[in-house]
């Protein structure tokens, strides 16, 4: 019965410690900002950056279709942010793109 117990808390273990890698490194991987290929119809706030960041505020709505080439990036503040072209966030504001998860966008340029 021990032994059994043993492996059994060995194999859940070293899969729960698997899992915490894999979500690590996915994570860190978007730490930089990818192109990206829009799927949906997606909105972007420019928002503009305060100190404490609960001060921050939208300054201005806009709307990206379908097909739109940007590069993103996931942010410790905003889920995903826009790094390219007319979205170039900087350090006084932040085009923080509406949507969550990955279904609204293709990796790369299609």
């Amino acid at each position: 019965m021990k032994v059994k117990n043993s492996i059994l808390l060995g194999i859940t273990a070293l899969s729960l410690g698997i899992s915490v890698f894999i979500t690590n490194v996915a994570a860190a991987n978007w730490g930089y900002a990818h192109w990206v290929t829009i799927r949906r119809t997606t909105y972007v706030y420019k928002t503009k950056i305060e100190k404490p960041m609960s001060n921050s505020y939208t300054v201005a709505k806009y709307k990206m279709h379908p097909g739109y080439h940007v590069k993103v990036r996931q942010s410790w503040v905003f889920p995903w942010v826009a790094e390219s072209g007319r979205f170039n966030s900087g350090t006084h504001y932040a085009y923080v793109i509406e949507r969550s998860g990955h279904s609204w966008f293709r990796q790369g340029i299609h």
